[in-house]
């Protein structure tokens, strides 16, 4: 059985939909966790507690992720003869191939990366596209978040070198960016290099004090 970790895992909310199936149900991936999904549909798809193939692609790499039926919900009702019900179906992974958990995995730190980035943006007033600039003087204060034993330990510390099993970054980081940071580092893949550009955007916000690179998103 695959994703028994019992830290919390972040869930992201897509930018666009995902189109699939789920059986033989067409089916729109609305949300992702290495967990679970949520889907959109406007028929059935089974009980509670079936198992279901969902299989959809991204960024044209297919996925497909056998699930439980979780809750199933009406999302939008029909408001005419002729209109359809909208569904909202939660569903529990519980099985997945190599490739398309990595393809998960990358799902869903691009998305975190996107949203930290979307975030700095919006509070400093500027498009998330807009060149970025530096204007604070390197910060003294640090906070280094190591991942040991599936648990974030967190620790003060004047030393701004990046640990191997987590990152260190400046203290004034608010707690929704450390969130996002350790949320993307979960679930980024370590034999892809995934831990390493988390550590390096981490090394950046330290040597800019601007927080997190905001303006070097790559989709």
């Amino acid at each position: 059985m695959l994703f028994v970790e019992r830290r919390r895992v972040q869930r992201v909310k897509l930018l666009e939909p995902l189109r699939g199936s789920a059986g033989t149900i067409r089916v729109f991936v609305v949300d992702v966790s290495l967990n679970g999904v949520r889907i959109a549909h406007q028929e059935p798809i089974g009980r509670l507690g079936a198992t279901i193939a969902v299989t959809t692609s991204w960024d044209a790499r297919p996925m497909k992720l056998e699930c439980k039926i979780v809750r199933t919900q009406i999302h939008r009702a029909a408001d005419s003869a002729t209109a359809k019900t909208l569904y909202h179906s939660g569903l529990s992974i519980t099985h997945a191939d190599d490739n398309s958990l990595a393809t998960l995995r990358e799902l869903i730190h691009r998305h975190i990366l996107r949203a930290l980035d979307e975030q700095k943006a919006n509070a400093r007033g500027i498009p998330a596209n807009a060149p970025q600039s530096h204007q604070r003087s390197q910060p003294v204060h640090y906070r280094r978040h190591e991942l040991i034993a599936g648990r974030w330990r967190e620790t003060d510390t004047t030393d701004p070198a990046q640990p191997a099993n987590g990152f260190t970054v400046a203290a004034s980081h608010s707690p929704e960016e450390v969130n996002m940071l350790r949320s993307a580092f979960e679930s980024a893949d370590k034999a892809t290099g995934g831990h390493d550009l988390i550590r390096r955007m981490a090394k950046l916000s330290i040597t800019t004090a601007e927080g997190i690179p905001s303006r070097r998103f790559m989709p």
